[in-house]
């Protein structure tokens, strides 16, 4: 039987989101209202979701796993720290390229620097990423039972806005397997009626519209 897995579905919605940031990062014309208007709405998002995650993590999962396995956490703490210092300063760039747009000013040496500097940050990112969903996983397995585990995911998502909550679906759905959406949704139609129906809405929204008629007849 698969143990729960805390950060994979997370995980894959953060690479989802920090993959197109890089892509359009990558094409971007700086000079270009339109493009900076997309990579800076994109990584509004991002940030956003790299934050909230970063806190449910330092918060309720490594807080957790610290209490029982004293010093385990501080690796990822550790990680945390230095990566939002370095997402900070992205963010604060994406700003300034915002505003010199705004401007009419030449945004392309800011916006060469943000791109090398964003690559940077997004292979720590998935190193650190993969840290935890293999070290940091299997000391959850060996401190924690399921139903502890599923615990702490409820607090994680007791946290959520509706907005962030949704948004948050925009980028993990279209990036799991469809049986770990068959899953999730499965059980919300058995426990939870009414928060199936607004998956459902989500699901309609943010999935190809084939793979979407795939789920709802093997939901029926």
């Amino acid at each position: 039987m698969q143990r729960v897995k805390l950060f994979e579905a997370a995980h894959k919605g953060l690479r989802n989101a920090l993959s197109q940031f890089s892509y359009l990062l990558g094409k971007c014309d700086f000079n270009s209202t339109d493009d900076v208007n997309k990579i800076h709405s994109l990584g509004k998002d991002l940030c956003m979701m790299l934050n909230s995650h970063a806190n449910d993590e330092n918060t309720l999962i490594l807080a957790a796993l610290e209490a029982k396995v004293p010093g385990s956490s501080k690796h990822d703490m550790d990680d945390h720290e230095r990566l939002e210092y370095d997402q900070d300063a992205i963010e604060k760039m994406l700003d300034e390229i915002k505003e010199l747009n705004s401007k009419g000013e030449d945004a392309h040496g800011t916006g060469a620097e943000l791109y090398m500097k964003f690559l940077r940050f997004h292979g720590e990112y998935l190193l650190h990423t993969v840290e935890e969903e293999t070290e940091t996983q299997r000391l959850l397995w060996e401190n924690f039972t399921d139903q502890e585990l599923h615990m702490i995911r409820g607090k994680i998502i007791g946290r959520f806005t509706p907005e962030a909550f949704e948004k948050w679906q925009s980028y993990i759905m279209p990036a799991i397997t469809q049986s770990d959406l068959l899953v999730m949704l499965g059980g919300m139609k058995t426990n939870a009626p009414e928060q199936f129906t607004r998956l459902m809405v989500m699901a309609e929204k943010f999935l190809p519209a084939q793979e979407f008629t795939v789920i709802k007849e093997k939901l029926n």
